[in-house]
């Protein structure tokens, strides 16, 4: 009976470190894999300023090699942390990439917003807002919102009075959403009350938004310019994400 009792044990033990084992195993991240997910943001990155402040290519980050990775979410938009070799050591760096074309955008250590362009544009705009702007610059222009929400490094700047709705996310403007009768987009006058073959015509969608459908969520609408359109519900959003 002591025999079985040990033999159970021994058992249950090895079962314990093989699914340690293979946990660890599943956490880790293979180099390759980590140089190949460095890849999405390769290129030069400059901050609000101009100054040049990450270079990445070819499994290095201002010259210093990829040696790890640990933490990567999503694919594109998504996020990491990436692990260089520097000559006192090893530096980890969170990165999060987000945006397309004119507003690709990569947030170092969850603050630093930084672009790959040194003269950053935007095609749309609602009352001045637009996709990228600083948080504290819609402030400055809208003035104090009516409400704000708030979630982790994401905030909702909620204005009643112009129907609108800004989303900021490390303080860059992600999100603009019309939510009254009396706000519209700056270039094309549309609106929540505008029709589908309005925003169409005017846009040039690559597929027909359905008029039906125009309360129900029909995925984004590109409208160039690494911007996009979405109609959910009783609302109309302009945004840099493409899902």
């Amino acid at each position: 009976m002591k025999e079985k009792l040990k033999l159970f044990v021994c058992m249950c033990f090895s079962i314990i470190c093989l699914f340690s084992a293979l946990t660890v195993e599943a956490a880790q991240m293979p180099l390759d894999l980590v140089i190949r997910t460095s890849q999405k943001v390769t290129g030069d990155w400059y901050d609000a300023n101009g100054n040049k402040v990450l270079s990445i290519s070819n499994g290095y980050i201002n010259g210093c090699r990829i040696v790890d990775g640990a933490d990567f979410v999503g694919g594109y938009p998504g996020a990491g942390v990436l692990i260089i070799q520097e000559a006192q050591g090893r530096k980890a760096i969170h990165l999060q990439w987000l945006g397309n074309g004119e507003h690709k955008t990569l947030i170092m250590n969850k603050k630093d917003q930084l672009t790959n362009k040194l003269q950053k544009v935007h095609y749309e705009s609602v009352n001045g807002v637009y996709l990228g702007m600083n948080r504290q610059a819609v402030i400055d222009l809208l003035g104090t919102p009516s409400s704000i929400e708030k979630m982790h490094s994401r905030e909702t700047l909620k204005y009643t009075n112009l129907g609108l709705k800004v989303v900021t996310e490390h303080n860059m403007v992600t999100v603009i959403t019309l939510t009254g009768k009396n706000a519209h987009f700056a270039k094309s006058g549309l609106s929540i009350d505008s029709s589908m073959l309005d925003y169409y015509n005017f846009y040039q969608f690559n597929r027909m938004p359905s008029e039906l459908s125009k309360d129900k969520y029909q995925g984004p609408f590109s409208i160039g310019h690494g911007e996009y359109i979405f109609f959910d519900g009783n609302e109309v959003s302009l945004t840099m994400y493409n899902t």
